[in-house]
């Protein structure tokens, strides 16, 4: 009797094991099926890019190419800032002793960075618009609107962040201090 007790219970287990496993091994294919159904976001479109794209005359290049490099130095000098901090916060997470509070301290100041830099990258993106025309403006904004929305959608109601590309940041994972931007520079800058 007591042998056909311990043969069920091994019988239970191996079937509760084999379970857990096919469920992992379902759950894993899954996931793998819909990160390939995923499109690719396509990558920062150069300036230079843009610009040729948007047929700037020679005035409206030299006035674009006199803007780019505060622009530059300022998302630079904003991503530095923001590596620091996040190192910071890292190191306030790698101490046990750390209370909460200081924990969120520092979120707030790396959000206020991450602020700053949508506000520089908007205050730039407006100096670039008014040195346009109009019909230059709506490519311009086209383009914009492809990039935070993607090639086939437009943002609808509830923004870029539930799109067909919800869930992921609008720019490329570049590490720390390397969020969302322009992408990297130009080799000579615009022209």
């Amino acid at each position: 009797m007591k042998r056909n007790w311990l043969l069920y219970v091994v019988i239970f287990s191996l079937a509760l094991n084999l379970g857990t496993i096919g469920t992992f091994a379902y759950l894993r294919h899954q996931d793998q099926q819909e990160k390939a159904a995923m499109p690719v976001p396509p990558p920062p479109l150069p300036l230079r890019t843009l610009w040729r794209e948007l047929n700037l005359d020679a005035s409206q290049r030299q006035a674009l190419h006199s803007m780019y490099p505060e622009h530059r130095r300022q998302i630079d000098e904003i991503r530095l800032q923001l590596a620091q901090k996040r190192l910071e916060l890292l190191d306030l997470i790698k101490d046990e002793a750390t209370p909460l509070s200081a924990i969120r301290a520092k979120i707030q100041e790396i959000s206020a960075l991450q602020g700053s830099l949508e506000e520089e990258m908007i205050r730039f993106m407006l100096a670039v618009k008014k040195n346009l025309n109009p019909q230059q403006q709506a490519a311009f904004m086209s383009k914009l609107q492809t990039r935070m929305c993607g090639p086939d959608s437009a943002c609808g109601p509830m923004g870029p962040g539930f799109g067909p590309h919800r869930g992921r940041s609008m720019g490329r994972g570049r590490g720390p201090g390397r969020g969302p931007g322009t992408g990297p520079p130009p080799p000579e800058g615009p022209r």
